[in-house]
This record gives C-alpha cells, structure tokens and sequence, in this order.
C-alpha cells in the first residue's frame, strides 16, 4: 500500500466477473480520498456507508479501476471521497485531486456560459446564429440558439454520425462541409444529440466576447471559483494527476486506447478535464446562484420543444429511461416522483456525470475511469434514492 500526508481508510476488495472468475483474482486497494467534508452526523453516518457501499459494489462487479463520489445537499459538502486506483501500471491511488476526463461533462460548461451572455442582455436564445457567426452553411440559415442547446437544431454529430459506408471519425469542421447539402433533419422537427452543436456554441462565445473560449471559461469561472485542474484536454501536454482511462474484457481492466488525435478534441462539447474537488466547487456555485441566476437553470432544466409542440424524448440514448428528455446542456426525467436533471459524460476510459435533484437540493458528482456507458448516471441515481429515502 502506498502512504500518504492524508489519513486514508484502506479496503481490500476482489473485482472480478463471472467470466474472469477463474482466470484472475484483482485486488483493489479501496482509498478514500482527501477531503476537508464536515464530519457526518450519527443520523447521516447511515448514508455514508450507503454510498460507500454502493461504490464498492460497481467497482467490484464492473471491475471499474477507481472512482470518485460526492454528494452536496443544502449547499452542504455531506460526501466526497475516491476510491481505488488512478493508474493500475503505476499504483497510483485516486485522490480527489486527480485529473479525469469529463467528456460530456464539458457540455454544461458550454450552456452555462450561453445563458450567462443571455443574462447579461448580450444574446437572447431565439437569435438566429448567422447572427454571430459568418460563412455557414445557407441551411443553417433558421437555426436558433436554443435549437443548438437542446440539440433540434438538425447538425450532424461529428463523433458519431458517419458517411455511408464509413466508420472513421469525422471533424466539426466536416461535419459542416457536409450540411450545406443537407441536414440530418429539418430544423425544429426532431432531437438527436449532437457534439457539433456545442462546438457551434462555442464559437458563439468566442464571437460574442472576443476571447478564444477555453480563455474565457478561465477567466469567467476557473480562476475566480479557485478551479486550479480544469482545463482543455491535451493528449500531449503533461497534466499533473492525470488519470488513465480503462475499458474491462471478460472482467479484466485493459487500457482504454487514445485512438483520437487533437482534431477530435473540439470546443464545448467534451473538450475539459477536471477533479472532484473542482466539479464540487463548480456545483456548489453553479447551484447556489453565483454563477447564473436560478430563473437562467430553471429554463436550462424545462424540457426542450419540437417545433409542432411536443416536448424532445431522449430515451434513446438514456436507454434505461423512457420518461428522459433534454433541456439546454441537461438530460431532465423524474425518480421517485422528484425531478431529476443532468449532465453525463461517457467516452474512452471514463464515465462521468454531474446529477441533480433540484427540489431536494441534492447534487452527486460521479467520476469513474471506466469505459462503460452512463454508468457513472446509474450510480448517482441509485445515491439518489438512498438519500431521497433516509430523508
């Protein structure tokens, strides 16, 4: 085991599958991570241990490397705790300081800077994006800010939605030679997530403010909210902490392989690294009012509309959910009758989230190095329940 300047509880666990079973045996060093959380009361000692449990339990059946967990209800710290491993090579414990990638994560980062230029009267979110931005396709012509929000506006996914008989990924700025013959559907008439409308956004901002986006992300949040590790993500530059990614074959962690060059690492869409002390600080802002006014997040947590009226279904994509829809950089549904919105990463070697359930006051952050979809959603949904119920 390694030692550390911080009081860390170590666990032994076994993870291990059922195809695995008889091939190999992992042991994991459970590492709590470095946390100034206030002590627990005897009432909510119940729901630590609920939450350890339940971390314990994905990472021993899914064979997840490690984790990291908060939990902030009140505007309160009540959790915030890594577990396992950063780099399995190198046995380097997680900490709450380590540097993961958040994918999609980076998406809320990006709506939260549109409404904020719409609260300082800079955009409004019916403004036809021409309006900023210059030389785009003439079928982008009707498309709306908030279409690009709440992803109706009909541009193709530069990740993910591939020319005919092709399966290699594309570039925004492809995925923009290729709309001006046609969209994936007409403006307005149908939702489908869309990396490229975040990167459009970004463009927005850089527009707006004159400023390269990830300079003003720094200077707007990063730098005042005392957020030293978020950053752009950079495949080369050396990153203090950086956590490594995994996939799991037959229960066995495998490195997750980093097959995406820089020109897949665009703007707004899932281009941040981060820590759990960081996304905790960006939360309890974020949530609290100190970033945006509360009547901008109510509007980023009310269920986007098509054109003809009906609100978006995203259940497709939250496969385990048929009740999901989108907001503006938030997925949105219900759990145990209370609403729930978020904002999910998931891509090679990580499974992020940062999830809310706004009537209770209750905000999980989940960061997994794992490379297994949405799980890190499932884990917060089920801290979820545990807390919604011990209250």
């Amino acid at each position: 085991m390694k030692k550390s300047n911080n009081k860390k509880i170590l666990r032994r666990f076994t993870a291990k599958s059922e195809i695995a079973m008889k091939k190999i045996l992992l042991v994991f060093i459970f590492v709590t991570g470095f946390t100034s959380t206030p002590v627990f009361s005897q009432a909510a000692g119940g729901i630590q241990d609920k939450i350890e449990a339940i971390a314990k339990k994905y990472m021993d059946s899914l064979s997840i490397a490690g984790m990291s967990v908060s939990v902030i209800h009140n505007d309160q710290v009540k959790f915030k705790e890594s577990f396992g491993y950063a780099n399995l090579e190198l046995d380097v414990p997680m900490t709450n300081q380590s540097v993961y990638r958040i994918w999609s994560v980076s998406k809320q980062f990006c709506a939260v800077s549109i409404l904020k230029l719409e609260a300082e009267g800079r955009l409004t979110l019916e403004d036809p994006i021409h309006k900023y931005l210059d030389s785009l396709p003439p079928v982008w012509k009707n498309i709306r800010i908030a279409q690009l929000l709440n992803h109706t506006a009909g541009i193709k996914d530069y990740l993910n939605d591939y020319k005919e008989g092709e399966k290699l990924l594309g570039t925004p700025y492809e995925i923009v030679r290729d709309s001006t013959a046609v969209l994936k559907f007409p403006t307005g008439e149908d939702w489908s997530y869309s990396n490229t409308c975040y990167w459009v956004l970004a463009k927005i901002v850089e527009s707006i403010t004159g400023m390269q986006y990830h300079d003003y992300l720094q200077k707007e949040y990063f730098t005042p909210l005392d957020m030293p590790n978020t950053q752009k993500m950079d495949y080369f530059r050396i990153i203090k902490n950086r956590v490594n990614g995994y996939r799991a074959v037959d229960g066995i962690p495998q490195n997750s392989t980093r097959d995406l060059d820089e020109n897949h690492v665009a703007l707004g869409d899932a281009d941040l690294v981060s820590t759990l002390d960081d996304l905790t600080t960006w939360a309890q802002a974020l949530f609290s009012g100190q970033v945006i006014p509360q009547k901008q997040l109510e509007l980023a947590w009310t269920k986007g509309k098509l054109d003809h009226g009906e609100a978006v279904n995203a259940s497709w994509i939250i496969y385990y959910d048929d009740r999901s829809s989108y907001g503006m950089g938030w997925f949105i549904s219900e759990l145990d009758d209370h609403k729930i919105v978020w904002t999910p990463g998931a891509g090679r070697g990580f499974s992020t989230t940062i999830f809310s359930v706004p009537d209770a006051s209750l905000h999980i952050i989940v960061l997994c190095n794992a490379r297994r979809f949405l799980i890190a959603d499932k884990m917060a949904r089920e801290i979820a329940t545990e807390f919604i119920n011990k209250h």
